[in-house]
């Protein structure tokens, strides 16, 4: 059976503000199956998504959707009106029910139709494609992966041909994305068109029908699923860094004090057995939390925000207490967020001014004082440039963010940083320039905790490994 096209880009060519976006992009994915794109960084996968959207016009080359070429605003919004986007960001709506959202909320269907003639279609849609989900309950009430199991049903009941998929391995557990995408697959068999586009070292890719991989805005692979060997040779490529331009750590060549420091005692977590642990200076503790998309065992505990029922924890040898997150920096355990350079840095400042206020952040009125601007500035002699330290952040590249993020801290010499999801939101470019980051700060003698609910991202840093699951606590 001939496989029907439903979206072509050939020879794609185009500028937003002066900057080249795409210079040669091929692309098709087909009715009933499932395709990956796979791009060399954030930018190009914004770049790609926003060409779906219809928002970057090329000004050379041809887009087709079912055959037709897409001449017109109308032929694009048709194309839109049979598309969903699934990503992280929340699609369902909270108060409605699950069945509510699936087959009322779609937009397709006016609300003053009467709803539970509608929803009536539910448990037979859900029977037949073999999941479970608690169609009675309010949608907030359901877990991550469940409620884009809800926002993709609504998706095919709705009629859309095709559904694209981003960023969902950042807010899914790996049994979440598991029954996710067994329902892709059943939908998958229903017809349904998907489309993953992905920039970090995810897996979603094992479940494509065929793979496109494009860089510096051309596509330089395309494959189908079985040509691992090929896929592999285009991943070596894919995966060159750029040149490290990190600084030479001044204590790599020293020994480092393996002094303990931070020691759990027999100490009783909620609804789990009693841990036992101990840190080490410049060294490293993964953590892998498969039983919640926000970590939740441990985390809390780490940031000041509970206790725990029994034992003791020991931080550089001293009882550790529980207040807030601000204690826990100044007790000597820094955090760096899932999302760090969306979320940890003041987009007005400079990076001189982010660097001067960490270093003398119990200095007063330090930005009057030259003296302190001009200390941190010989500090960070060859890591930024000039013309970094002195631009504002929203100006500097995403590599320049990262250097910020770890070296502030590096600077700060706490005990122990402890990194969330430190490789969920970054490309395969800023993959390695976060491990070597990470190492710089261990040459520091600062010890190294990486808390996160995926498993590959669990065992990129040699180190101590525990693993949380169903309520058991495995150690390696």
């Amino acid at each position: 059976m001939m496989k029907k096209e439903l979206i072509r880009y050939e020879n794609i060519h185009c500028c937003m503000d002066g900057q080249t976006c795409f210079n040669g992009l091929f692309f098709r994915a087909f009715e009933g199956q499932i395709c990956c794109v796979i791009v060399n960084n954030t930018i190009e996968k914004k770049n790609f998504l926003q060409l779906l959207y219809g928002n970057l016009k090329p000004d050379y080359g041809w887009t087709y959707y079912k055959g037709k070429k897409i001449v017109s605003f109308k032929t694009q919004e048709q194309m839109l009106k049979q598309t969903a986007f699934i990503g992280r960001n929340k699609g369902i709506f909270s108060e409605l029910s699950v069945a509510e959202n699936i087959f009322v909320a779609s937009g397709r269907v006016p609300f003053w139709k009467r709803v539970n003639p509608l929803c009536r279609h539910a448990p037979g849609l859900l029977k037949d494609l073999d999941i479970s989900i608690p169609l009675l309950d309010k949608a907030h009430m359901l877990d991550p992966g469940m409620q884009k199991q809800a926002e993709l049903l609504r998706a095919f009941v709705s009629g859309c041909h095709l559904a694209v998929i981003t960023d969902i391995d950042m807010i899914m557990t790996e049994e979440q994305l598991k029954n996710f995408f067994h329902l892709v697959i059943k939908l998958k068999d229903q017809g349904m068109s998907f489309l993953y586009v992905v920039n970090s070292s995810t897996k979603l890719y094992e479940y494509a029908d065929e793979i496109t991989i494009i860089k510096n805005g051309r596509t330089i692979g395309h494959m189908y699923q079985e040509d691992s060997s090929k896929f592999q040779t285009y991943m070596e490529l894919f995966e060159k860094s750029p040149k490290n331009t990190l600084r030479k750590n001044d204590l790599s060549q020293k020994q480092i004090d393996k002094k303990t420091v931070l020691e759990f005692r027999n100490v009783k977590l909620p609804d789990l057995p009693v841990l036992n642990l101990s840190l080490n200076a410049g060294e490293v503790l993964n953590i892998l939390d498969l039983d919640s998309t926000e970590c939740r065992n441990i985390l809390p505990i780490l940031q000041g925000e509970c206790g725990y029922e029994a034992g003791r924890i020991l931080l550089n040898g001293k009882e550790y207490y529980f207040q807030s997150v601000h204690q826990s920096i100044r007790d000597g355990i820094a955090f760096i967020e899932a999302r760090p350079m969306e979320e940890m840095l003041f987009a007005d400042m400079t990076v001189l001014d982010h660097m001067t206020f960490m270093i003398q952040r119990n200095k007063k009125k330090y930005f009057l004082r030259k003296k302190y601007r001009k200390m941190t500035r010989n500090l960070l002699e060859g890591i930024f440039s000039e013309d970094e330290l002195m631009k504002k952040t929203y100006m500097v590249s995403d590599e320049c963010k990262l250097k910020l993020l770890y070296y502030r801290w590096i600077f700060v010499r706490p005990q122990i940083l402890v990194c969330i999801k430190p490789f969920s939101s970054v490309d395969f470019q800023m993959r390695q320039i976060t491990i070597n980051l990470l190492k710089e700060v261990l040459k520091s003698g600062i010890a190294v905790i990486i808390i996160t609910n995926q498993i590959a991202e669990a065992y990129t840093m040699e180190g101590k490994n525990i693993t949380f699951h169903d309520g058991t606590i495995a150690m390696e």
